[in-house]
Formats: structure tokens, C-alpha cells, sequence
């Protein structure tokens, strides 16, 4: 059919696309009887596994890195069917029949923890590649592939209503799979304390000396993983006595150990005795009692010792507070009166030996001659207290250990200086309170500003005068001259304070460098004290007599916004001075029955 052309000669184009399309016929029926019409069939893919890093399989922990891949002869990798099984040796291929749970995954790597339980055991882990031809599931499906492949949909390990047959997926996984068998050894837990909740930055210790409530927290960890942590236990300064340990669960990491004052005061007198301690969980107001622990000795050196245990009933390293050369010392309380030490300026021996004096007269003869003093301003300076940092006496634990401690008392007595521990009594007042406590509360205010409104929170007062103190005359002021008048408010009658005063310093000097400020009282509250107007300056420093304490409409505190001991002026003021006071407030504003109902904690 082919022509040749001759020189200078031309095929015509209608004659040589027929004859092309002759041949073309031609050669498709010649291909034609050769054609064979049988597709192969589909191939199932292969898989790899490996460990990260790559080593061999030893004893390890039950925390592994896992990578795998597989390639499909004739189509993509759809995703991976993976799950594990406990083993007694070493296996390279899935049971027969096979009854894994499977997850379904597109990933290509895991981090499984292995649910150890006991301290060693083989796990067998599998993975299975399935190629295109499976249409792929939710990831983290549950697959099981006996009595039939199925969506375990609930994760039951039963098909029943809702799970979906999966027809297409034996043919389209990898057949054989690629099995890999890991020893693992327990590894031990380990327990520490919580940094400190007053300062992060800080580990968490208690102060030097505590009366008998404190708390403690902690918290565990697990290199087989945190899931297989189980419980606690706690005791105090002795563990040879299996019995000594108290088990505790694994919600209980915040514990206070309180010893009442009907077990304390029955102690014997001898430093060292030995008492039960109850045992507290939580938050004063969500706490739980779990039981009582022995071992507590009062009036001297005390340890707590924590272990936590996991699935295996392998113990962590005992951890002890105190540790190093830190030292917890329980000082038994013996009054009925915490006096509590928030002052920090020069004259702070004279302000404390002043309450000690005058307390200790206050009738019936002996009611308040032994006090317990808690020095919260200890270590602190103006600075410190400027920023609300608490002092190393402060429980770490305001709520609920200092509210405890408070508790163990049916008074307090709080006084401080310009830069009151405001976070503090916010925490710990109101509560006490709530209780059956009393509160005396004696403060001065460099300034008028309370941004956490901590004041409202416990105090009889809605505010105080943020006014300058300068023009003058101001609403308060920083100086006050001596032997100046605190008239009590005649309005209630019947229920009169004393005359006081301020006295003469030693040395001797024309006035008292105090900050004054206007308080205004809480609508429940009535005025009990107002300061004489200034008589000594020409025009006056201050306006008129401002109104310097309150007591709230339940006559639970007693709110003084000056210096109590700068009062006791026997000239002055009243011829017993501060102690006519403080027997006013104790035995006659605060009823002298009245006890905490220490029946409820």
C-alpha cells in the first residue's frame, strides 16, 4: 500500500489519509486476537516496625516510641490497625484466632504506655497496614477482627446494636502484620512537695515552730505514667511500726493534721508527749475527715513522711518535711487568746510587752495571763510587707492551716502597723469568724487604698479616707501629739468604751508619728471610738474628730485603726489605761463565756 514517490511528483492528501486509515484498522485487528480479559487481584500491603531510638528490645520502662510503615504492590496505604496484648514469651505474629482490640490510625507513630500492673511483664504489640481498597474509619476507631471484622462502636468487645461489620477489611490488610514483643520492668513512682503557695519560686517548708494544726501537699509521678499512681501514705517521725503508716488515696494530696484542744490539754504536761492527730483533706471549707494518726509530740521536733505506691505495689523513696537542717518544732497551745505579731516598726518589744502587761490584769484574775503569741512580721521588712509577702511564721497553707490553727483559740488578738498582712487576714479572719471566733484587730493605714477589698472582707468598716494628708487641715494625719484624748462614742448608750490616750514616748517627744485616717463604718456596725479634734495646731492638721474604730452588728470584731499600745495613758485617758480597755472588749463586748464549739472540727 505504500507508494513511492517520484522527484518532482506529489501524493494528493485525500489518497494518503485513506491509505493510513486502511493500515490503522488493519493493526487493531491484529492486536486484537491477543487481548486477554483477566484483571489481577488486589494485593495486601506489608508492614514495618521499628522502636525508637533504634536498639535492641530489652527490659525497659512502659513508655515507648513507636514507628511503623507499610507499601502496597499495587495501591496506597489507606492507615494501620495497631493494639497490644499481655504475653508470657516472646511472640512474632498475632493469636490465632485473633482476639486484639485494634485502633485504627493514618499516623505512622505512637507513644503507647503499656498497663503494667505488676513489676514485670511481656507485652506483644501489632500492626497491620490496609491499603485503598478499605474506605478507612474515625481515628482511634475500635477494631476487632474475630468472630469477624467489625467497628466495635461502643468498645464493648461484643458486636451488638450500633457496631458495623467491616466485609471489605480482611482483604485489604496486611495478613500477617508485623508483631514485636517488649519486656518491661516496673519503674518505681516518686513523690515531692509542692513549691510553696505563698511564693512559687520557693520550695515549700514549714515555719520553724507550728502550734498543732498544719498541712502539707504533694504531688506524684510515674515513668510508666501517672495513670498507674494508686495511693499514699503518711507518717510521723517513726516507720518502724508497719501500723505507724496512714493509707491515704490518691485525690488526698492536701492534708492538715489538727490536734483539738480537748486531746491536746489532756496530754501529759512533759515535752515530747505523744498524741493523735486528726487528719484532714482539703480546703477548710471542703474538708473531709479521713482519721485520726499517731505519733504527734507536742512541744517538740515532729517529721512527716510521705511515700506514694503504684499498680505494681512498688513504693517511691520516702520524702520527709522537714529535710536537711530545717526543723518543725509543735508547740502545744495553752491559752485562750492568740495573739497574733503583724507588727514590724522599732517600738514593736514595747507595743507587745504592753498587751502582755495589761492582758494579764484583766479580771477574773489569770483569764489572760498565759497567751499564745504567732509572730506572722518576723523576718519581714517595710518593704516585704509593701508587696504582701508573708514572713517565714506564715503557715504556707493560710487556708486551711492557719484557719485551724486560728481555731484552737476562741480569741484573737491581730495587731500590726502601717502594712498590715492584708492577704493573710483576708484568708483566715472571715472564716474564723464564721466559727464562733472573736477578733480584736488594732492597724494603722499608710494608706486608704484596698484594692483586694481585704478590709471588707472581715472588718466592720466600708471604707477608709484615701484623702491626702496634705493641704492641711486633711481628714487625717501623721502626726499626733501626745497625751491627745480618744473619746469613746456616747451613742449607744450603755455600751460606753473607756477613756484613752496617747501616751508620752520615752524619749520623750512632742507627738507620735502615726498614720490616722478616717475609717467609715459598715451598716451593721456602730462607732466606738473618735479622736479629739486637734487643739495643739493653729490652723488644725486634721478636720474635726475622726471617727478610729467600730465594732460589727454581730460584736464578733473589734476594729481599731491606731496603735493600741501608743493608748495606754493612765492620765489621760483612764486610770487603768489599755487594761480598762481590753477588759471591755473581752469580758463585756465579747461574751467572757464564750468558747469556739470545737465539736465541729
Amino acid at each position: 500500500m505504500f507508494l513511492t514517490l517520484a522527484a518532482g511528483k506529489s501524493l494528493s492528501f485525500r489518497s494518503f489519509t485513506y491509505s493510513l486509515v486502511i493500515l490503522l484498522f488493519c493493526a487493531s485487528l491484529s492486536c486484537r486476537e491477543h487481548l486477554v480479559d483477566a484483571p489481577l487481584a488486589n494485593q495486601t500491603p506489608k508492614t514495618a516496625l521499628w522502636l525508637y531510638p533504634q536498639t535492641e528490645i530489652r527490659p525497659g520502662v512502659s513508655k515507648e516510641q513507636l514507628y511503623w510503615w507499610g507499601e502496597d504492590p499495587d495501591g496506597v496505604v489507606r492507615g494501620y490497625l495497631f493494639g497490644f496484648r499481655i504475653v508470657s514469651l516472646s511472640v512474632t505474629s498475632p493469636p490465632s484466632p485473633d482476639t486484639m482490640r485494634y485502633d485504627w490510625t493514618a499516623a505512622t507513630d505512637t507513644t503507647i504506655l503499656f498497663p503494667l500492673d505488676t513489676l514485670f511483664r511481656r507485652f506483644a504489640f501489632t500492626v497491620r497496614a490496609v491499603d485503598n481498597t478499605f474506605g478507612g474509619l474515625p481515628e482511634h476507631a475500635a477494631v476487632r477482627i474475630s468472630p469477624f471484622p467489625y467497628w466495635d462502636v461502643n468498645d464493648n468487645g461484643v458486636f451488638d446494636s450500633g457496631d458495623m461489620r467491616l466485609d471489605g477489611l480482611p482483604g485489604a490488610m496486611d495478613p500477617a502484620g508485623r508483631t514485636l514483643t517488649f519486656p518491661v520492668v516496673n519503674s518505681p513512682p516518686t513523690v515531692s512537695f509542692v513549691p510553696n503557695p505563698l511564693d512559687p519560686t520557693i520550695p515549700q517548708k514549714q515555719p520553724d515552730t507550728t502550734f498543732t494544726a498544719v498541712t502539707f501537699s504533694w504531688t506524684a509521678s510515674d515513668p510508666d505514667g501517672n495513670n498507674t499512681l494508686r495511693s499514699y501514705r503518711i507518717a510521723l517521725n517513726d516507720t518502724s511500726d508497719p501500723s505507724s503508716w496512714f493509707p491515704l488515696s490518691l485525690r488526698d494530696s492536701l492534708i492538715t493534721l489538727v490536734v483539738p484542744r480537748s486531746r491536746s490539754d489532756a496530754a501529759a504536761p512533759q515535752p515530747g508527749a505523744q498524741v493523735q492527730a486528726d487528719v484532714y483533706s482539703g480546703s477548710f471549707l471542703t474538708r473531709r475527715l479521713l482519721g485520726q494518726i499517731g505519733g504527734l509530740r507536742l512541744d517538740a521536733q515532729n517529721m512527716l513522711i510521705v511515700q506514694v505506691r503504684d499498680v505494681a505495689g512498688q513504693y517511691s523513696q520516702p520524702i520527709t518535711m522537714p529535710s536537711g537542717t530545717d526543723r518543725w518544732f509543735v508547740k502545744r497551745p495553752r491559752g485562750r487568746l492568740l495573739i497574733v505579731n503583724d507588727y514590724i516598726n522599732s517600738d514593736g518589744d514595747l507595743a507587745l510587752s504592753t498587751y502582755l502587761r495589761n492582758l494579764a490584769n484583766i479580771p477574773p484574775p489569770a483569764q489572760f495571763s498565759q497567751v499564745d503569741i504567732l509572730n506572722i512580721g518576723a523576718g519581714l521588712s517595710a518593704s516585704d510587707k509593701n508587696l504582701g509577702k508573708a514572713g517565714p511564721f506564715t503557715p504556707p497553707f493560710v487556708d486551711p492551716a492557719l484557719i485551724q490553727t486560728f481555731l484552737l483559740y476562741d480569741y484573737i488578738f491581730w495587731y500590726t502597723d502601717q502594712f498590715p498582712s492584708l492577704a493573710t487576714a483576708q484568708l483566715s479572719l472571715f472564716t474564723y469568724m464564721q466559727n464562733g471566733g472573736k477578733v480584736l484587730f488594732s492597724t494603722t493605714f499608710q494608706s486608704g487604698l484596698d484594692p483586694r477589698a481585704a478590709f471588707k472582707d472581715f472588718a466592720p468598716i466600708d471604707s477608709i479616707s484615701s484623702a491626702p494628708f496634705t493641704p492641711r487641715p486633711a481628714p487625717g494625719d501623721t502626726r499626733i501629739p501626745v497625751n491627745y484624748r480618744v473619746y469613746a462614742d456616747s451613742s449607744g448608750a450603755g455600751a460606753i468604751y473607756p477613756q484613752l490616750a496617747f501616751i508620752v514616748p520615752n524619749p520623750p517627744a512632742p507627738f507620735h508619728f502615726v498614720f490616722m485616717r478616717p475609717i467609715y463604718r459598715r451598716s451593721d456596725a456602730r462607732y466606738i471610738y473618735h479622736l479629739q479634734p486637734d487643739t495643739a495646731n493653729s490652723p488644725p492638721r486634721y478636720i474635726g474628730m475622726p471617727n478610729i474604730a467600730a465594732v460589727d452588728g454581730q460584736r464578733t470584731i473589734v476594729f481599731v485603726g491606731l496603735p493600741l499600745h501608743l493608748l495606754d495613758n493612765t492620765v489621760y485617758g483612764n486610770p487603768l489605761g489599755l487594761q480598762a480597755f481590753f477588759n471591755r472588749v473581752f469580758t463585756q463586748e465579747f461574751n467572757p463565756l464564750h468558747k469556739v464549739n470545737r465539736a465541729k472540727f
